[in-house]
């Protein structure tokens, strides 16, 4: 069975075919959103460098809310309908899932770097993802007893922001902590970029401030992501409470590998596991991070082979 699986990002798309359970390597596309004008557009370019023909099924990844058939990215204006992607490539099965949930099914099996924490010393089969790339959001996932994985959907994004987080900001920022009110206005790329001007006064790409940071001389890129990585503690520490993943808290997406590869993961590992909390010791609950950009596709197979 050939199989067509997409993670389609905020900023970028990535497709590839899988044989089976397994992703061809030599298949994998990554597109810039940007330079197109529709989903579809991606698929067309990529179907004219690889043969299609004998796809039978499609799973595609969002970063957005999926209902039914239809699917919509909540950082770009785009709308993906599965019965328009199954007709332009002829595939007879097409399947549309949050690009969240798609890193749950991903679990276990995928390479992780570890951070900090006990693995393995209190399991309950209970994972979360958290994803800091253009937006923000979150994968519960728990392992099923006969194997595979019951994968939640959620849209913590668009919660408000913990109240140790707002609390840090007012202590850093005042009343422009204001400016912050839900848990994507900070934990993502334009977050990030947002925190750094009310911080500096200076605007910045993400990119531009992480790499500024790396160099150890900027003052303003090390005040910026200091604060960033002591907010990401605190913000683990409210996850870890809110969905007891005992088997892992999980961070990816390009803004938490920026963060925590860098010289800041110090600030991130000492806020995470300050003394404070009794109940859910975060010394107990391992935190670690994929670096593999295919691990949506991934997946997106997995939903495909698992759920027939």
């Amino acid at each position: 069975m050939i199989s067509l699986v997409g993670d389609v990002g905020g900023t970028n798309t990535r497709l590839a075919l899988a044989d089976g359970a397994d992703l061809r390597a030599d298949t994998v596309l990554r597109a810039r959103n940007a330079d197109h004008a529709a989903f579809l557009d991606v698929v067309s370019a990529y179907m004219a460098r690889h043969d299609c023909s004998d796809v039978s099924s499609v799973c595609i990844a969002i970063a957005g809310p999926v209902h039914q058939d239809q699917g919509e990215l909540t950082n770009r204006n785009w709308a993906i309908s599965a019965p328009q992607v199954g007709a332009h490539v002829g595939a007879d099965r097409v399947e549309l899932i949050n690009d969240l949930s798609a890193l749950g099914y991903s679990l276990p099996g995928q390479n992780l770097h570890p951070i900090c924490g006990a693995h393995g010393a209190l399991s309950n089969g209970q994972a979360l993802v958290a994803g800091l790339g253009t937006g923000f959001n979150v994968s519960p996932a728990r392992q099923l007893p006969a194997g595979g994985s019951a994968v939640f959907e959620a849209e913590k994004g668009h919660a408000e922001i913990p109240a140790s987080v707002y609390r840090l900001l007012v202590r850093e920022l005042g009343d422009a902590a204001d400016a912050f009110p839900t848990v994507e206005d900070m934990f993502c790329g334009l977050g990030l970029e947002k925190l750094h001007l009310a911080l500096t006064g200076k605007t910045a790409s993400g990119e531009t401030i992480v790499s500024a940071y790396d160099t150890g001389t900027d003052t303003n890129a090390n005040r910026t992501i200091t604060l960033f990585a002591r907010g990401m503690g605190l913000l683990a520490r409210t996850l870890i409470c809110e969905y007891l993943p005992r088997d892992g808290l999980i961070f990816a997406g390009s803004v938490a590998r920026g963060v925590l590869s860098s010289r800041a993961l110090p600030e991130f590992t000492r806020t995470y596991l300050a003394p404070g909390m009794d109940v859910v010791r975060p010394s107990e609950i391992p935190v670690s991070m994929i670096t593999d950009d295919a691990a949506a596709l991934l997946g997106c197979l997995r939903y495909l082979t698992t759920r027939l």
